[in-house]
C-alpha cells in the first residue's frame, strides 16, 4: 500500500522538485553563496579590526608633522626633542 506511492513522494514534494526549499534554479546556491560571503567578511573585518594597531599610525603622522615643523623652524631643536620623546612613550 505505501509502496506504491513512495515513488511519487521521493522525487518531488507537493510538485516541487528536488530543490524544494532551495529555491528555483540558480537560487539554490546563490543565496547561500552570498549569506556565507557575507558572514565570511565580516568575521576578517572583526578580526582586522582587532589586530591592526592604530595607534601607531597616529603616531607615526604625529611625528611626521613634528618633522615637518621642525625642519620649517617653528620649533628648535630642544622643544623637537622633548616633544618627540613623549610621543615615542605614548
Amino acid at each position: 500500500m505505501w509502496g506504491a506511492n513512495l515513488s511519487e513522494w521521493s522525487n518531488s514534494f507537493c510538485g516541487w522538485g528536488p530543490s524544494f526549499g532551495h529555491g528555483p534554479w540558480f537560487m539554490g546556491w546563490l543565496f547561500p553563496l552570498i549569506f556565507w560571503g557575507l558572514i565570511a567578511y565580516l568575521v576578517f573585518s572583526i578580526i582586522k579590526g582587532l589586530f591592526s594597531n592604530t595607534s601607531s599610525k597616529l603616531n607615526d603622522s604625529s611625528l611626521e608633522i613634528l618633522r615637518n615643523r621642525f625642519a620649517a623652524g617653528e620649533i628648535n631643536e630642544k622643544e623637537y626633542n622633548a616633544q618627540k620623546a613623549v610621543l615615542n612613550r605614548g
